[in-house]
């Protein structure tokens, strides 16, 4: 026992072992170089010498043996002075002996895709690939007998590379000439398998467990598996139909139904606990079905009916509910005529068979090759036709047997004994011969028919106490802390170079590493920003720093600053949520995103390319030059290239041997040639001159052995976006700016992933940084202010404010509603809508719509809300995806639907128990239609900003929901379409106008001009909706004149004219009234005064009848027309016929028997014209005398002169 389970925890540990292995394995990336040739045409070391032997002294060629020819790796950091001593920081690599003096690899260079293991040296890395490098390679020889091996007095040849790699599948051509042997080779940088980015060092793993179900895409971005959803695809997409109000889903496809329900939709109730065969409606009934009864639907009403409990022929009677008796045959007995007596008496079972008595009767255990009830029946294994190439198949008892033709054997007569088809096994490739076949047994397999497995681990391959384990392609090391590599030979230490960023400190762990992060750093390698709120709660303290509660300190809790001034910057808070940032020294911009740019002007000098840094910059030289700014140009004779004695002189990138004694060649190491196949770099053509040579170089290159390159990679300006390219051979390399990526820096590196906004703000890229823009009722750089509306104390009367997303809500004291608590609204009753009862002056929200009790009566506003869009529960989230439809509807498809931002197949609507109102208007989107009671609204959308998923439905909905929208709505219906715009596909035309309702349409304008403009307003402020912060310009149409004339106008206008007319007429008329006036008081003034100072003479009728006149003119003139009250006067145009009377000689006075005088019409004309006042006596005047010069009978009686002369006296004063 004890063995057992020392055994099991042996095998625990190796398999754990064996998975750590497996991941510490994978580094972040690799560093490849792939050999394509070698040419050392004389065999010789870099000093002048043979690799092996002698020279001959003849042609003083080293022609004894050749070299056995290995190369050394080295890559470090870059270097503006290479050393090629000192530690290798990157890695090293070396293969075996691959070749002797010049040797090639064609397939890699005919396909460089495909893998070379002779020619290749692969060196990983496990940290951020920081872009620049150092390339040291070497060839050296490993066999020289006539040589020590100290020092490099076996090295061949060296080549060193500077330049910058970026990762990738493209591969970097270089070739190197060099006084002793050339070489090409080509090298590439790639990322391992879960790592992305310029420096691998972006982590992308895909996964499918309970952290997330995703797959990864070129740059490294999470993409949601099939059926999930969600930032880290958590969230599972439900079986399509599944009742997401009564179930839910933790998996794909499922349909997990809440308590109460069941079903494979969840769209059945459960019936009452114990309820056996009942139906319910809702939850927890129990409606029997047919034949069933009793409370719990358990009593069977026909039990033999629908249960048949009688067996072997026996006959059911139903006597009660639940109860039957059964009238069994013969030979059976039992409550249900299941009991057979003595059924295995008779032995029935055949062939061997074992008999058993069952409640039914008897049973037949039959052995192999026999069936049937009593195992009479024998199984035909022939009747499957086995036996193959014409054999014959005989039935055998459990089993068949094949008769195989001559040449044919096996089982089933499939082996050809004279052939190859069949015989080799695992993989083996069968081969015909005289006496036979012949196995030809793949990698691993041996034997006749390759059945049997090699053990790859008998020779030991693995070095430093490495573990072998036999694969069946070969073996695997296990390799020891500390070792790595395919046989253990290379010894490593994870923390060198330190992988940690931001100064975290890097631990050696059992073939692993960890880095000890500071507390705002997250991560493998520490480089991710952490967002302490997301585990621990937070208190906001002021736009950059919030608190996180920790048993780190002793105030319980740590103050962190907000991260939206990136790495290189320091929040500083400012006044109503806004803030600043403090830069690093060599950073610049808002939010310290700009790197200062070191390189303008330019420093680096003779083409070098320079590369910005951190308030640095590094110069990349081209051949030929080194130094800080490429000022220094490199001594190619320092190598003492120049042999059997040799003046070298050094020239640009370039050196020329003065050779002594008839010495040729570039080197002066032949006495034969100027020329040989090392002389012209790059294709060039040599030609001996007898003391020189010339190279005549192909297109592209320049210079004396056309080592010098005309036109860089470069030329075309290939990196975009203000990238450095650094030209490499025949490929280059981009050096990106931060906040873009890519081979060419075409890619805008994505800052807002994560999402670093909280409380639903939207995170805006841009080049390098983000900005949060807040939700309403948020604020600070990463929206983690709630704005406290309660602070401006908005509420009244006593009430309490309660702090809300974006609003506040007043808690009123009893008898106050509205907003602010400022209705007084007293004491009244309760409402019941919708089966629920609503205190006095509450207010609740109705679709779209908003509703207050008032005294038992419930006003509501009218918007027409029509049917709510909302998700089919089968394709990715889109905005406003977590309102569901309310109780009692589901999501139903509809096929009128207009996407505004494709994909929109997920979307449906609401269902209606009530068919929709039908619409009876003529103000329709597109329609061109305009009148007083309609307005067409056109919002312009920014289309990068539209969520994806986005229906024109969605946005008219998010109207009618609007606040603004419930309070016009309060008195009439508000009606509102919307339609994707006939002329501008990025613009939706919504038309919105009032119901009729019974009143006059005159009035409409300004109602509807007034909505118009308040939902412009509305949409001009901050709000949560996400589509509508895409609405990036409104226009708004209502109508200039109306149809109808208004006659309020027109009416005024006549009266005001008329009024002006009347007042004209008046003027004049009282004009001419006061002139004629004016004469008569002259006329009447002159009069006046003449009887004044004389005496009437009566002699003269002449006088006597002026007289008369004279009295009658002034009695008529002082008295008003209805106070003349003479019967019988006569009209002033009577006058003059009586003065041509008088003149005749009658000289009578009227008698004026009613005459009067009203005092008060007397002092009216006195006051008004200071006249002549006439007073009229109680007593009658004497009758005038009649003569005979008036014939008239007037009723006037004429005077004696006497009296006549004492009357007019007494008249007048």
């Amino acid at each position: 026992m004890w063995n057992c389970m020392g055994i099991s925890n042996c095998l625990s540990v190796v398999c754990l072992l064996l998975t750590v292995w497996i991941e510490v394995s994978q580094s972040s990336g690799y560093f490849e170089l792939q050999l394509i040739a070698v040419q050392n045409a004389n065999g010789e070391l870099s000093d002048g010498d043979c690799c092996d032997g002698e020279r001959n002294t003849q042609d003083l060629r080293c022609s004894s043996d050749e070299c056995d020819t290995y190369f050394r790796v080295c890559l470090k950091e870059y270097q503006t002075e290479v050393t090629t001593t000192g530690l290798c920081i990157y890695g090293t690599g070396s293969t075996n002996v691959i070749g002797g003096n010049s040797f090639q690899f064609k397939s890699a260079k005919n396909n460089q895709n495909r893998i070379n293991d002779g020619g290749k040296i692969v060196i990983p890395f496990q940290f951020a690939w920081p872009g620049a490098y150092t390339l040291i390679v070497e060839a050296w020889d490993w066999d020289n007998g006539t040589h020590s091996s100290s020092g490099e007095d076996l090295l061949i040849e060296r080549s060193v590379r500077k330049g910058m790699i970026n990762p990738g599948d493209d591969r970097q051509t270089i070739q190197h000439n060099g006084p002793t042997a050339n070489f090409e080779y080509s090298i590439r940088m790639r990322c391992d398998e879960n790592y992305y980015g310029s420096k691998c060092n972006k982590q992308c793993r895909p996964r499918d467990d309970g952290h997330g179900h995703y797959v990864c895409d070129q740059f490294g971005n999470r993409g949601c598996m099939e059926g999930w959803m969600g930032t880290y695809c958590t969230t599972a997409i439900c079986k399509q139909g599944c009742n997401l109000l009564q179930g839910s889903c933790s998996a794909p496809g499922e349909c997990t139904c809440t308590y109460g329900w069941q079903g494979p939709f969840c769209d059945n109730c459960l019936p009452y606990p114990g309820c056996v065969h009942g139906t319910c409606v809702k939850p927890w009934q129990c409606s029997c079905e047919k034949n069933w009864g009793g409370l719990l639907c358990d009593k069977d009403l026909n039990y033999c009916g629908t249960n048949k409990p009688c067996k072997n022929g026996g006959r059911c009677m139903n006597t009660e509910p639940d109860e039957y008796n059964c009238a069994c045959p013969d030979g059976y007995s039992g409550k249900n005529c299941e009991i057979a007596e003595h059924a295995c008496v008779s032995n029935p079972c055949a062939n061997r068979g074992t008999c058993h008595e069952v409640p039914s009767g008897f049973e037949c255990h039959c052995p192999a090759g026999w069936a049937g009830p009593t195992c009479a029946k024998d199984m035909d294994e022939c009747a499957s036709n086995p036996c193959a190439q014409g054999g014959t198949c005989i039935d055998m008892e459990n089993g068949f047997e094949c008769l195989c033709l001559p040449q044919w054997a096996g089982k089933t007569c499939q082996i050809d004994v004279n052939s190859c088809h069949g015989q080799c096994q695992n993989g083996g490739i069968c081969k015909e011969g005289r006496r036979g076949y012949v196995c030809a047994c793949s990698l691993g397999f041996v034997g006749r028919h390759c059945e049997i497995q090699r053990n790859s681990c008998a020779s030991g391959p693995c070095r430093n106490g490495g573990r072998c384990h036999t694969l069946l392609d070969g073996f695997m090391c296990e390799c020891p802390h500390g070792y790595t590599g395919t046989t253990c030979e290379v010894q490593n230490n994870l923390c060198s170079p330190d992988p940690c960023q931001n100064k975290a400190q890097c631990h050696s762990l059992m073939e692993d590493f960890y880095c000890a992060c500071p507390d705002d750093y997250e991560g493998k390698t520490c480089s991710e920003l952490k967002d302490h709120c997301k585990t621990n709660p937070c208190e906001v303290i002021d736009s950059c720093t919030v608190a996180v509660a920790t048993n780190d300190t002793q105030e319980g809790v740590w103050h962190i600053s907000s991260n939206v001034c990136g790495p290189h910057g320091r929040c500083i808070s400012q006044p109503a949520g806004n803030f600043t940032c403090s830069c690093e020294p060599g950073f610049t911009g808002t939010y310290c995103h700009e790197n200062i740019n070191d390189c303008v002007p330019p420093p680096c000098k003779n083409g070098g390319t320079c590369i910005d840094g951190i308030s640095s910059f590094q110069c990349f030289c081209p051949d030929g030059w080194e130094g800080t700014l490429c000022d220094m140009d490199v001594n190619e004779c320092s190598r003492n290239p120049c042999k059997n004695g040799g003046r070298c002189v050094d020239l640009l990138n370039d050196f020329y041997c003065q050779c002594q004694d008839n010495w040729k060649g570039k080197t002066c190491h032949s006495r034969e040639s100027q020329c040989d196949s090392s002389t012209c770099s790059n294709g060039g053509t040599c030609f001996d001159h007898g003391d020189t040579f010339r190279c005549t170089c192909p297109s592209g290159w320049r210079g004396s052995t056309c080592n010098t390159a005309k036109n860089s990679t470069c030329d075309s300006n290939p990196c975009e976006n203000g990238g450095t390219c650094v030209g490499a051979g025949d490929a280059y390399t981009c050096i990106c700016k931060d906040g873009w990526e890519g081979p060419t820096c075409a890619q805008n590196a994505n800052d807002c992933n994560p999402q670093p906004c909280y409380n639903g703000g939207v995170c805006v890229d841009g080049v390098n940084w983000f900005r949060c823009e807040c939700a309403p009722g948020f604020a600070g750089p990463d929206c983690r202010i709630n704005i406290d509306e309660c602070q401006s104390s908005p509420c009244a009367y006593g009430s309490t404010c309660v702090d809300e997303i974006n609003s506040f809500l007043c808690v009123c004291p009893l008898g106050r509603a509205g907003p602010h608590c400022q209705e007084f609204i007293g004491i009244g009753k309760a409402c019941r809508y919708s089966g629920l009862q609503f205190p006095h002056g509450s207010r609740w929200e109705e679709k779209c719509n908003t509703c207050q009790c008032v005294n038992g009566n419930v006003r509501c506003s009218k918007v027409r809300c029509g049917r709510r869009p909302c998700l089919l529960r089968r394709g990715a989230p889109g905005p406003d995806s977590s309102a569901p439809c309310p109780g009692g509807q589901e999501c139903v498809e509809h096929q009128f639907l207009t996407c505004f931002a494709k994909p929109c197949h997920q979307w449906g609507v609401c269902s209606t128990p009530d068919p929709p109102l039908p619409l009876h208007t003529q103000c329709e989107p597109n329609s061109g239609y305009l009148d007083n009671s309609c307005a067409r609204i056109t919002l312009i959308f920014n289309r990068d900003k539209v969520p994806q998923g986005t229906t024109v439905e969605n946005i008219c909905s998010e109207l009618r929901y609007l606040p603004i929208t419930q309070t016009l709505a309060k008195e009439r219906t508000l009606l509102i379409l919307c339609d994707l715009s006939y002329s501008n596909s990025d613009a939706v035309e919504v038309a919105m106008s009032y119901d009729q309702d019974g009143q006059e349409r005159n009035g409409d304008r300004g109602q509807i001009q007034e909505a118009a403009s308040a939902i412009v307003g509305a949409l001009s402020k901050r709000h949560n909706s996400t589509v509508m912060l895409a609405v990036v310009e409104v226009k708004v149409e209502t109508q200039v004149m109306p149809q109808s004339v208004d006659h309020l106008v027109p009416v005024l206008c006549v009266v005001f004219s008329v009024l002006w007319i009347f007042c004209i007429v008046v003027c004049v008329w009282w004009t001419r009234k006061r002139k004629k006036e004016r004469e008569r008081e002259s006329a009447a003034e002159d009069s006046t005064v003449n009887n004044q100072l004389e005496p009437l003479r009566v002699s003269l009728p002449q006088h006597k009848d002026n007289r008369d006149k004279d009295i009658q003119h002034e009695c008529k003139k002082l008295m008003s027309p209805p106070d003349r009250t003479c019967d019988g006067a006569e009209e002033e145009e009577e006058e003059d016929g009586e003065e041509e009377e008088l003149r005749r000689g009658g000289m009578e006075l009227d008698k004026c028997s009613t005459q009067k005088c009203s005092l008060a019409g007397v002092q009216d004309k006195m006051m008004a014209k200071g006249g002549v006042i006439c007073t009229m006596r109680s007593a009658p005047v004497k009758p005038p005398h009649r003569t005979a010069y008036s014939p008239k009978d007037n009723r006037c009686k004429n005077l004696s002169a006497a009296n006549v002369s004492e009357d007019v006296k007494d008249h007048y004063v």
